[in-house]
């Protein structure tokens, strides 16, 4: 699950981010790690470097007056820096492994755009709020601030934009709201989590993000976290539905994962399901589900079941009798019923 953190100059939104870090919730700085990305990665400095030109590094360092000189030119040059810093930032990100993230510009840059956020939440404040924490923080004028804040978003299209909002106006208690805020997301998380979805005629895992009147919003369960829509038509099955043949009775898909799972220790599969030959396939599959049903239970179904393993645990989806559980409204096809 991926959540931002976002809000104007002065709304207190890096105050709300160091209430979250108390509660033991870490969360990535999209400022300062573009700072840090523009020190250390050689596509930015090149980048940068035929953008603006040589200049913009001196001695190995970053020059940041002749990068803000370049900055103010225009807004096309600033997009155009965007487009240089933005995906190292977001990868970064990504790689992180990190939930929260805190971007001040996420609307106003299209950051937003590169990563399919889950939530986002906004910290607000009274104008009047905001100018005095600036000048008070930043020792300028009334004028400048405002000057500031006029540039970026205004506060409530931002706050149209997110699903949920934190008012950091000195009187309200942040921390009852941030429970608020977390208890929803915990109880939701479990819920989109559990819903591992495989469409017929596409390759891989995708996981359920919203419901809509007419379709499913899905997201790839890989490194590319493509969302698209899913249609009545799709043949949409959830993995919670889903049992393996045996010589007895059905077992649920998620005990067979947990069987590969507790043979590899929760690594990849240690055999190339792709390439190995049917024996070595079905001895091996004999480990993990020893009374496999032989005639019912082809390679075929082997080498999906290996291959959405290996999907699950790059996900750092390992908990499948959690992951799996089938849920109220878990059934994809509730969706024909709002049509």
């Amino acid at each position: 699950m991926r959540i931002a953190i976002t809000g104007g100059i002065g709304s207190g939104k890096s105050f709300v981010c160091k209430q979250l870090q108390l509660r033991g919730i870490e969360v990535y700085d999209c400022d300062s790690a573009a700072k840090r990305l523009m020190r250390t990665s050689q596509s930015i400095r090149e980048g940068l470097t035929a953008l603006v030109g040589p200049a913009v590094y001196q001695d190995g360092e970053l020059c940041k007056p002749v990068l803000a000189q370049f900055l103010l030119q225009s807004e096309d040059n600033k997009q155009a820096v965007n487009a240089v810093v933005h995906p190292a930032v977001a990868a970064d990100y990504l790689a992180s492994g990190t939930e929260w993230m805190e971007s001040a510009i996420l609307f106003d840059s299209g950051f937003d755009r590169r990563i399919p956020f889950d939530y986002v939440v906004c910290v607000t404040a009274p104008l009047e709020v905001r100018i005095s924490r600036v000048m008070m923080r930043d020792g300028i004028s009334r004028e400048k601030t405002l000057e500031w804040i006029h540039r970026q978003l205004p506060q409530q299209e931002v706050r149209r934009r997110c699903q949920f909002e934190i008012v950091n106006d000195g009187q309200q208690d942040i921390n009852k709201q941030l429970d608020d805020i977390l208890n929803t997301i915990k109880n939701n998380k479990k819920t989109m989590v559990q819903t591992i979805l495989s469409i017929a005629g596409k390759p891989g895992l995708y996981k359920l993000v919203s419901r809509g009147r007419m379709n499913l919003i899905v997201e790839a369960l890989d490194e590319t976290h493509k969302r698209l829509p899913a249609f009545a038509t799709d043949r949409v099955t959830s993995l919670a539905d889903i049992a393996m043949f045996t010589e007895t009775e059905d077992i649920p898909l998620m005990k067979v994962l947990a069987n590969i799972r507790d043979k590899e220790e929760g690594k990849e599969c240690s055999i190339n399901f792709k390439k190995c030959s049917s024996k070595e396939l079905r001895d091996y599959f004999a480990e993990v589900l020893p009374d496999f049903d032989r005639d019912r239970v082809h390679d075929s179904d082997i080498k999906k079941l290996c291959s959405w393993y290996n999907i699950l645990v790059k996900a750092g989806i390992t908990d499948f009798e959690e992951a799996l559980a089938p849920t109220e409204g878990d059934n994809v096809d509730d969706r024909k019923e709002q049509e």
